[in-house]
């Protein structure tokens, strides 16, 4: 990354005192092309994102803790994911994509490496893993205690159900399943279908990225009654997660849209804290053998 970084930022305002308890359960570090190039098949070309802008994020937020997705703009190169998951002083772990042709011991390395789960992106086209070589590591996936997170439009998978059950480790639906914008009602089949799964504990779901499906405006009001729906279907298999830097976006979101968007869906404020504290149970604390933070 740019520059070593260790826990908080300078200047940075005190975290409440249940700070370390709160997560962010999805973001992404974008760092200098000349360092971690871009892959040749990306959709778009994203600004760089550097981590010592995330980890500020966090502490505006007076939230501890946080998870760093490997970007679709990457490819398999997990340089840049993996330098800011040594350089946060222990704050964040990460999701990998790692390639296709990826063994054990490869899996083991990135553990070590403070990676937790690998993403299943079938959105991102060739850059991305497909579902047929994730289930091809379920052994170590078992084995690592590892879940997978999948990036996937519901309304594409039709037998719900089966389809989670074949992972055989934990599964994390990104974004809500990725409706299309003017889908979001939580009646609608595809919809009700995700919300039917997290009831049941099948699967967890991201309340994140609101503007990547809706149609309206900041906090998204179009996209509160399907974050409500699964709330209140099983709360505990909920997970919220900010998407920084909002990549691939016309308009810019900013931290005020984010948390007016969570207080939308969870008016609550004890059931606010709750939800950001839910990915807890999903990362353990470092293990032995893990690469100490610089």
């Amino acid at each position: 990354m740019e520059r070593a970084v260790r826990g908080r930022q300078r200047g940075a305002p005190a975290l409440p005192a249940d700070a370390a308890t709160l997560w962010d359960a999805h973001a992404h570090v974008i760092g200098d092309p000349d360092r971690y190039p871009l892959w040749p098949g990306r959709r778009y070309d994203p600004p760089t994102a550097p981590l010592p802008e995330y980890l500020d994020l966090l502490d505006r937020l007076g939230v501890h803790r946080g998870v760093l997705v490997q970007p679709s703009v990457y490819g398999f190169d997990n340089r840049c994911m993996l330098d800011a998951l040594d350089e946060a002083g222990g704050r964040l772990v990460g999701v990998a994509v790692p390639a296709p042709d990826s063994r054990p011991r490869d899996l083991e390395a990135l553990h070590r490496a403070k990676v937790r789960a690998v993403r299943c992106n079938p959105l991102s086209g060739p850059g991305g893993l497909d579902v047929d070589t994730v289930l091809g590591w379920r052994p170590v996936l078992r084995e690592l205690g590892w879940h997978v997170e999948v990036h996937l439009a519901m309304a594409e998978v039709h037998d719900l159900r089966t389809w989670l059950a074949r992972f055989e480790v934990p599964v994390v639906i990104d974004h809500m399943g990725r409706p299309a914008p003017g889908r979001t009602d939580p009646d609608r089949p595809e919809n009700q279908r995700l919300v039917q799964a997290v009831r049941d504990g099948a699967c967890r779901v991201k309340l994140s990225a609101p503007y990547r499906y809706s149609s309206d405006p900041p906090p998204w009001l179009d996209v509160a009654p399907l974050a409500r729906a699964f709330l209140e279907s099983n709360a505990a298999a909920c997970l919220w997660a900010t998407d920084w830097p909002h990549t691939d976006t016309p308009t810019p979101v900013g931290p005020r849209d984010l948390m007016a968007a969570l207080d939308e869906w969870c008016p609550d404020a004890a059931a606010r804290r709750s939800l950001m504290a839910r990915a807890g149970e999903l990362f353990p604390g470092p293990q032995p053998g893990e690469r100490a933070a610089r």
